[in-house]
């Protein structure tokens, strides 16, 4: 046998080498996906270590930082250095009486914050151009005030009215070459006294290494590389890359805030990289370690997953074979009996009685072939009404054609012996019925519905002449919109039968027509004799149809008409009180066209 023929022939075939392929590529993919699955665990690893170790040097700083403001606390509270920089001290005795004051906090911040140590400059300046300076070393004497009190951190200082400004990593202010600590980190704030209002400054610098002896020790692998960067995103830790920025060290970071773990690329090598940020300050705190390092174990797992993965392929295989040989089967009967159905066969039934997905598709096909002989002798069935029916609407044609027939003759008559009423009522009562018979459209115009309704009221004030008379309150802007077609004749009618005419004394009808919000509202009033609440419930309810003179539509016709054409959110609501008035609302769509109908 041509094994290429029976390839063609043979589904089970089909399903087997495709599923040999399908394996092959599985277990390929799975083998991948587990290596990189395996890498991502031991990154997620690291990445919590990491961010166990960047909370605790992220508490760590924040109190340094903390610890530093509160000496600025303690010099903006202080009521000795509050006076000494306000005071007068052109007087030279008066200043050094001062000085020796603000000494004297300085020396007690010093013996009690073991943050002295890293001052290299305190600066204290009074509004009135009094300045006290301290530190270690030569610094804070070599330095020139007068560039520090032009500089644009002072500023921004006083716009912060109190508050701590940090300045970040800078040069040293003291450009000479004798001192220690060419980079320092400054911080300034201004003092008020208890009026709020600004009586002086402090400016004070730090160098470095109040981090080191903290950072030295947080990496947790010789391997890994920790940076601390300010605000201003210059580095200030490590020292020998102080005052650099990430970039220029080949570090950069996402623009998304607070992204905890990414990676980049440096040097040739991928780093896994852990940043925290220090919110109140602006800085923030980054470690990165080599990739290589967290896959280089990783080979071993990769080789066990392949293990696995070819055995699976194996007993998936055996397993197959057995389990699509008891599919194709059933599926090619199933498939035979179809093909009776391809052959104009409706009575074919499929016998086959397996209790799975294939039993299930043969029992639905043998409903679906019995609802097609349902259904096919049901359409025979209605085709057959439809054709009476047909017969019946030509039929039917012969009264409208004899009732215009005979009108225009009744016409012509008033015209000839100049009877000018019936020609006015004979000419209303035509355009009233060619209305009524006109087109098979459920729907006419507002301004269609009221031309009908006022000839439909001028045959019966001819009738009645003054027993009543109609208001009209009709928003013009509405006259174009859609209404439902002959609602207004059957409310006026029972407005005139049953409201008006039992009166003994003439009464009126008020025809209002507005808009309320999203809807359509036509009010019918009337000042008739009303009715009772259980009269009411009985005009709209089920077991009621109001019959009249005009095809037999009633008031319930009406509501009814309204639903099954606009909805249940529409339709008639009938208010009365007996003895006094009637009014019935007819609630209508705003906007309603043929396309967006209920009863398509």
């Amino acid at each position: 046998m041509n094994p290429i023929r029976f390839f063609k022939k043979s589904i089970l075939n089909k399903i087997m080498i495709s599923f040999l392929f399908v394996m092959i590529i599985a277990t390929s993919s799975i083998s991948i996906s587990s290596y990189f699955i395996s890498v991502k665990i031991l990154k997620a690893k690291v990445s919590d270590s990491f961010h166990e170790n960047l909370l605790y040097i992220g508490s760590s700083i924040e109190k340094d930082l903390s610890e530093i403001e509160k000496i600025t606390d303690l010099i903006f509270i202080n009521e000795d250095i509050q006076q000494a920089i306000s005071a007068d001290n052109n007087n030279p005795l008066d200043y050094y009486a001062n000085y020796k004051k603000v000494d004297q906090v300085i020396d007690n911040l010093a013996f009690y914050s073991n943050y002295y140590k890293y001052f290299t400059s305190l600066f204290i300046f009074g509004m009135n151009g009094s300045e006290f300076r301290y530190g270690n070393g030569s610094d804070a004497y070599a330095i020139d005030t007068k560039l520090l009190l032009a500089s644009d951190w002072y500023k921004q200082s006083e716009d912060l009215g109190g508050n701590v400004l940090w300045i970040g990593v800078h040069d040293n202010d003291n450009k000479s070459q004798m001192t220690p600590y060419k980079q320092v980190f400054s911080l300034s704030r201004f003092i008020r006294d208890f009026n709020n209002r600004n009586i002086g400054s402090l400016y004070l610098s730090l160098n470095t290494n109040v981090f080191t002896d903290i950072l030295s020790k947080a990496s947790p692998n010789t391997q890994s590389q920790l940076y601390i960067v300010d605000q201003l995103g210059k580095i200030v830790y490590p020292q020998e890359k102080l005052a650099m920025s990430l970039e220029s060290d080949g570090i950069i970071l996402p623009k998304e805030k607070n992204l905890s773990n990414f990676e980049i690329k440096k040097n040739g090598k991928s780093y896994l990289v852990s940043n925290y940020d220090l919110d109140k300050y602006g800085w923030k705190i980054v470690q990165m370690v080599p990739l290589e390092l967290l896959t280089k174990d990783n080979k071993i797992v990769f080789k066990m997953t392949t293990a696995v993965c070819m055995f699976s392929l194996l007993l998936s295989g055996v397993l197959w074979f057995f389990i699509s040989a008891g599919i194709v089967k059933p599926i090619q009967k199933l498939t035979l009996t179809m093909k009776d159905v391809k052959g104009s066969n409706l009575l074919v039934k499929s016998n086959i009685s397996n209790i799975d997905e294939i039993g299930l598709l043969s029992v639905n096909f043998n409903y679906m072939i019995e609802r097609i002989n349902s259904l096919f002798s049901q359409v025979l069935e209605e085709e057959a009404h439809k054709r009476k029916a047909e017969i019946k609407a030509l039929q039917g044609q012969i009264t409208p054609h004899f009732l215009y027939n005979t009108l225009n003759t009744i016409r012509w008559m008033a015209i000839i012996q100049k009877s000018d009423g019936i020609k006015e009522v004979v000419d209303a009562l035509g355009r009233l019925l060619k209305n009524t018979f006109k087109e098979k459209s459920t729907l006419t115009t507002i301004s269609e519905e009221l031309s009908m309704i006022k000839d439909y009221i001028y045959i019966q004030q001819t009738r009645y002449r003054e027993k009543f008379q109609v208001i009209y309150e009709v928003d013009e802007q509405l006259l174009l919109k859609k209404c439902v077609k002959f609602i207004l004749q059957p409310i006026v009618e029972n407005a005139i039968f049953h409201g008006i005419e039992p009166l003994e004394e003439p009464g009126f009808i008020r025809i209002k027509i507005f808009t309320d919000q999203s809807k359509l509202q036509i009010t019918v009033e009337d000042s008739g004799v009303g009715m009772s609440a259980c009269q009411v419930s009985q005009i709209l309810g089920t077991s009621f149809r109001a019959e009249n003179s005009l095809g037999g539509i009633g008031v319930q016709n009406v509501n009814l008409r309204i639903k099954m054409i606009c909805g249940d959110l529409y339709g008639i609501q009938i208010d009365s009180q007996l003895g006094v008035y009637t009014k019935v609302h007819i609630a209508l769509p705003l906007d309603i066209s043929e396309e967006s109908l209920h009863t398509e």
